[in-house]
């Protein structure tokens, strides 16, 4: 039967290109011992990731998680790469409905914007392509590099999408890397796309570092201070508009804010366990914010092409690590979690 329900809804597009596309595009790229390598390593990174240590994982398998993504990064080298690949990754995925993100950038000497047109050219022909399948994409703005004249940008590139299949923007990037996009300028970037009526996606709690706290804190109160001017505005529910993403190192006054704001949360099971963010035989972390399946989660492959968490196997884990007190079916689950799409 068709699961019009069953959404991935934190998938970014470098991380969940199939093997198959990878081998194919290598080939035409004349980088074929490049995959080589990248096979190589992920089936070993895969084998000695199956079982969780009571610890965790040792930072040298951690580790090797960056050396895939700059072996595919090698592959994928111009914007009929971006268009294939986007296709790939909705064709390939066991999801029915898609959000994709990605960081555009200026590749084999095209422009950040010639990027984002590849972007939608791929998403558009994979809906296209398969009337069964729904994908939309968001512009992912790396806190690391971006300021807030390229959030901006990208704003204006979702609002003016032509085929109006760009729906929002997304903030991540390495959290233990030096932000460009951090404090008031990041609480402006939320701001912005809440005046502009832009969902957006954010990586929160992603690490356990001042840094982290103060920008979740910044991110909080320009979202407390918008609700507040809009209570008399019927849309003013962020659902549908806002997304968090993992939320695994908060504080205690954090999480309250959050089930304040009634913010959802995406969790990424397989994703959560390699990088040592949950040990299984824990309490999920975002547990402690949102504890039952009819609260305010959702689930997503994250990286499918690194982690090897497949959208099905990804479902069943997450349904394992929080309560369903009103015997939600696998059906009214998904059908909970759609509610919190941005597209339609």
């Amino acid at each position: 039967m068709f699961e019009k329900n069953k959404s991935d809804l934190h998938c970014h597009l470098n991380g969940s290109f199939s093997l198959e596309f990878l081998k194919r595009t290598a080939e035409k790229n004349n980088c074929i011992a490049t995959y080589n390598e990248y096979e190589q390593l992920r089936q070993h990174y895969l084998e000695l990731t199956q079982e969780q240590p009571t610890d965790g994982f040792p930072k040298k398998l951690i580790d090797m998680i960056w050396g895939l993504f700059g072996l595919i990064h090698k592959i994928v080298q111009n914007l009929d790469d971006i268009i294939q690949g986007t296709i790939d990754v909705v064709h390939h995925s066991e999801a029915k409905y898609l959000e994709i993100r990605t960081t555009p950038k200026a590749i084999n000497g095209t422009s950040r914007n010639d990027y984002i047109d590849a972007f939608e050219e791929g998403l558009s022909s994979a809906n296209f392509q398969n009337d069964k399948k729904s994908a939309y994409g968001l512009l992912s703005l790396d806190r690391t590099i971006h300021t807030i004249e390229d959030a901006s940008d990208f704003i204006q590139r979702v609002l003016n999408s032509s085929k109006k299949v760009l729906v929002g923007i997304d903030i991540s990037g390495n959290p233990l890397g030096k932000r460009t996009l951090t404090g008031q300028d990041l609480a402006k970037v939320v701001t912005m796309a809440l005046e502009n009526k832009v969902s957006f996606a954010i990586h929160m709690g992603e690490s356990d570092t001042e840094i982290e706290k103060q920008d979740t804190d910044a991110v909080l109160d320009a979202l407390e201070q918008w609700h507040k001017e809009h209570l008399d505005d019927a849309n003013a529910s962020f659902s549908g508009k806002i997304r968090l993403g993992h939320c695994i190192y908060l504080t205690d006054q954090q999480k309250e804010r959050i089930r304040t704001l009634a913010l959802p949360i995406e969790i990424c099971p397989t994703c959560h366990k390699k990088l040592n963010w949950h040990l299984e035989d824990m309490e999920h972390p975002v547990a402690s914010v949102y504890s039952d399946v009819s609260e305010n989660l959702i689930v997503g492959t994250d990286d499918d092409a690194i982690f090897g968490g497949r959208m099905n196997n990804e479902f069943n884990q997450f349904i394992r690590f929080f309560s369903n007190k009103t015997n939600l079916s696998r059906k009214e689950i998904k059908e909970h979690q759609s509610v919190f799409r941005f597209g339609n």
